[in-house]
């Protein structure tokens, strides 16, 4: 009465195997067709002369230029040495005492804000939202400031 049936052993095919090299040759006449396209438009390889001996072709030669501070007159100023102190100064156009010193041009970092803050009495989201805009960081690097302004006092 009860019939078993025996599964069929599953038989594998050519079509994979036929696919794959149908692919690869595909490819190689592609290949081919596209270096014989080249040769033939004169477009060879851009690798193929003048290689270095890195292998890359050099774009640019390493020439250093920051000792010459003379040729710095544009609209911002230049830069000159006055009493053995490096300063800007305007020289077209612009009040002729304004001159900005740049070796005491030393801005407050946000842990330095955050220090000065927290020592005057500031609250502390105050504390957050003022190192968030003035130096435009997020509310967890505002707070890691916080945390190590307190931790440098605490140490000392």
């Amino acid at each position: 009465m009860f019939t078993l049936a025996e599964a069929a052993e599953p038989q594998r095919g050519w079509g994979g195997p036929i696919a794959l090299l149908v692919g690869v040759a595909a490819f190689l006449a592609f290949a081919g067709l596209h270096y014989w396209w080249q040769e033939r438009k004169g477009l060879p390889s851009p690798t193929d002369d003048d290689d270095t001996d890195l292998g890359v072709n050099e774009q640019v030669s390493a020439v250093s230029d920051t000792d010459d501070t003379d040729r710095d007159t544009n609209p911002w100023g230049r830069i000159v040495n006055r009493g053995g102190r490096r300063v800007r100064v305007y020289d077209t156009g612009r009040d002729g005492e304004l001159d900005l010193d740049l070796t005491e041009l030393n801005p407050e970092t946000p842990e330095e804000a955050a220090d000065r803050m927290d020592r005057e009495g500031v609250p502390y989201m105050e504390i957050v939202r003022t190192v968030m805009a003035d130096y435009r960081v997020s509310e967890s690097s505002a707070k890691r400031a916080i945390r190590d302004s307190r931790r440098a006092r605490s140490a000392s």
